[in-house]
């Protein structure tokens, strides 16, 4: 049943500076401002680095840099690049972060966006403005260090969620050296010396292969056995399996058939030296490795269980065994911060985030959020699509459904996480990448009548101070 259309709520009722305010210039980041300039809305940018591109910008200086040497993508340009601007043929399949980086500062040349960019511009606090109705119906308050305090009819949260490294702990002291896959920057740090990996995504492999290629002895831990991907089937990007067909696939056929064709072309995760997994294909994010089976192979990496304790220079593990250790690496992902806004205003505890399709918060008006999603695929690809939603929302060409019917998505949507995925932190934010692509093009179809439209746009040119 098709979802029943509200109009759109006034707001806000206070003059504000501009019409938005876009945090982060970032793959996200760049994506809003891309949408929100095409459609004329006024709008204040703020980047507290130098430079744009986020986290592929192994040189960024917004303090909030994940990139290493080795970086590349695991899924590749033809799902990675962002639609309205492909990446150039003669690229390889898996771009490095250097192609990457240049990706991105391209984009934003193309369309013109380097220049609406305040650079060196931290975001302190974004407060809703104090006035009748709900958080947000008054419009936002955006404090930056370059620009003290401005006031905004919504604000597009796009700083990205891999700046707080998830640091757990374990019993016992370490007399090495403990660090995140945040903090990797080149396999030469490993060379000569005892490495064990903690965790068993994306960074985690990576990391423990390039680890593998100097050091004394690589471990790699996990709790739970773990489906790993190659980067190639049959002589093409794994991606190439999927199409817009799998938008409207039962869940099942698409992992039985994805079953299948591994088990056919790399073989059962047990028979390759990995634990065995305690899930299906599917049931949680997977993880992309080109080189991860051979290193095993070859005695390069060793599987090991969960940590036990800490001894001085060795780690003890529930098995009974121990190794030695000069590095301890955790690979143990992000938790969501958004330092500028108070958790008495929004609060993504344990990376829940309780958006209306990914994006959008049903209790505080014109508050969106951009990039803040996992996908079984590219994620770069989608941000487009989310800022494309954004733009029309802002500018009055499309509406939200109700309060209550928001709530009750989000309600649902995580009660379908919880059955479909492994209860995980890293599951709270996933999505099907062309059920989603459908997802946002089926919220953009939600067109009001031409006059709200019209008078959305009187009222946005009413607010805006001069």
């Amino acid at each position: 049943m098709p979802q029943q259309i509200t109009q759109p709520e006034p707001r806000p009722s206070t003059t504000v500076d501009a019409e938005v305010a876009v945090i982060g210039a970032g793959p996200a980041g760049l994506a809003a401002g891309k949408a929100l300039a095409e459609r004329g809305v006024q709008f204040d940018w703020f980047e507290k680095g130098s430079m744009v591109g986020g986290l592929w910008r192994i040189d960024n200086d917004n303090g909030g840099v994940a990139a290493y040497s080795t970086l590349h993508l695991n899924s590749s340009r033809r799902t990675t690049q962002v639609p309205s601007f492909p990446m150039p043929d003669d690229w390889p399949d898996y771009p490095s972060h250097t192609l990457l980086a240049q990706y991105f500062q391209a984009f934003a040349e193309e369309n013109e966006l380097l220049r609406r960019i305040t650079f060196h511009a931290e975001v302190t606090d974004v407060s809703p403005i104090d006035g009748p109705g709900r958080p947000g119906d008054n419009g936002w308050a955006v404090t930056s260090t370059a620009t003290g305090t401005r006031r905004y009819s919504s604000v597009v949260v796009a700083n990205g969620h891999h700046g707080a490294p998830h640091r757990p702990s374990f019993p016992g002291e370490f007399a090495g050296r403990v660090m995140h896959t945040h903090d990797y920057s080149a396999p030469g740090m490993f060379t000569d010396r005892d490495v064990v990996v903690v965790g068993v995504g994306n960074s985690g492999m990576d990391v423990a292969c390039d680890a593998a290629a100097v050091a004394r002895s690589v471990h790699l831990v996990t709790r739970h056995g773990v489906h790993v991907l190659p980067k190639y089937v049959f002589g093409r990007p794994i991606e190439s399996l999927s199409s817009p067909l799998n938008g409207y696939l039962p869940h099942v056929v698409e992992r039985t058939a994805y079953e299948l064709i591994m088990r056919a072309t790399v073989g059962r995760p047990q028979d390759r030296g990995l634990p065995e997994p305690d899930h299906r294909l599917l049931q949680a994010h997977p993880t992309v490795s080109a080189q991860l089976y051979d290193r095993i192979g070859h005695g390069d990496i060793v599987m090991k269980p969960a940590i036990e304790s800490l001894d001085g220079q060795k780690v003890r593990f529930v098995d009974g065994t121990s190794v030695p250790a000069d590095d301890l690496v955790l690979a143990t992902g992000y938790d969501v911060k958004l330092p500028f806004l108070s958790t008495d205003v929004y609060d993504p505890a344990d990376n829940a985030m309780p958006l209306y399709q990914r994006v959008v918060s049903p209790d505080l008006p014109g508050l969106y959020f951009v990039g803040f999603i996992q996908t079984v695929g590219a994620n770069i690809a989608l941000f487009e699509y989310q800022s494309e939603w954004v733009g029309d929302l802002v500018t009055g060409a499309c509406v939200l459904p109700s309060v209550p019917e928001m709530r009750q998505w989000v309600a649902t949507d995580r009660q379908a996480m919880a059955r479909r995925y492994v209860r995980s932190r890293r599951h709270t934010m996933q999505v099907d990448y062309w059920r989603y692509i459908r997802a946002m093009k089926e919220a953009r179809a939600s067109r009001p009548d031409p006059s709200l439209r019209d008078r959305a746009r009187r009222r946005f040119a009413g607010l805006v101070s001069t």
